[in-house]
């Protein structure tokens, strides 16, 4: 089975979270924050991501996002994400999508804190 598009982008995007949790454990965070720099950058990749995925998944599917919905999940994923599938699909298939993002949201969170932990269990 061979992988089209956005399914690439959401790997890059989950093997991202994972990246950064390894990093982090070599970074120290800002002064006085709970993030580092590479943080910041990886907030600005996960934005850049949600754009292409958006405009790449609509594609795929002969979908033209409508108005201005994958630029809004690009500069603001956690609204502009939902705002897309209910603006792309009908309404209960755009629920089970949006659960399907927040599920995808905690899965990277995971992946994040595991890759520190893992990180850090090793280096100790």
């Amino acid at each position: 089975m061979t992988m089209n598009r956005p399914r690439w982008i959401l790997l890059v995007l989950g093997l991202s979270f994972f990246v950064v949790g390894v990093a982090d454990a070599f970074m120290p965070p800002l002064r006085g924050k709970d993030y580092s720099v590479l943080d910041v950058a990886h907030a600005f990749l996960i934005s850049a991501l949600c754009y292409t995925w958006c405009r790449a998944e609509g594609l795929a599917r002969g979908v033209i996002p409508p108005g201005r919905s994958a630029l809004l999940a690009g500069v603001f994923p956690l609204l502009g994400i939902p705002v897309y599938f209910f603006r792309t699909r009908p309404w209960r298939r755009a629920l089970v999508s949006t659960l399907g993002a927040a599920g995808f949201l905690v899965m990277g969170l995971l992946l994040a804190a595991g890759g520190t932990l893992l990180t850090e269990s090793v280096r100790a």
